[in-house]
């Protein structure tokens, strides 16, 4: 008596054009996905880059609590910027603010939980060096 191999081959199933092309659109889908929020992103940064503003002037007064500069621009008009940590500049960056010295201070307008409008700093300017505080909003 004989026994009847049994024999089972395996075969690859034949790749399917529709599961493929779907892969395809899929892969499109995500890329444009992905345009869409690069656009968003850099139409952010070109609106964020228009808002702030710059004061050119002397260091009429100098607070550490809260942090703030007074600044004199060329019009004699005082302009008070919030953010500048006087102790920050001076032990990270070697650059200690005094009344008097000559600064150029990038900021833009942040309005508190209260309805308060304050000047941030962003970028402040001393001599040579400028030292990005935040990015400008």
């Amino acid at each position: 008596m004989r026994k009847a191999l049994k024999v089972t081959l395996s075969v690859k199933p034949k790749r399917n054009r529709k599961t493929y092309s779907q892969g395809r659109l899929a892969m499109k889908r995500s890329m444009k996905g992905l345009f869409v929020i690069l656009a968003i992103v850099m139409s952010l940064v070109a609106v964020q880059s228009a808002c702030a503003e710059t004061v050119d002037g002397t260091i009429d007064a100098i607070t550490i609590r809260p942090p703030t500069i007074v600044v004199e621009d060329t019009s004699e008009e005082l302009t008070e910027i919030s953010g500048v940590r006087y102790n920050y500049l001076c032990n990270e960056y070697s650059i200690c603010l005094d009344v008097g010295d000559m600064v150029s201070v990038e900021y833009y307008e942040y309005e508190c939980s209260n309805g308060t409008i304050i000047l941030k700093a962003c970028k402040i300017t001393v001599g040579d060096a400028t030292i990005a505080l935040r990015p400008c909003l």
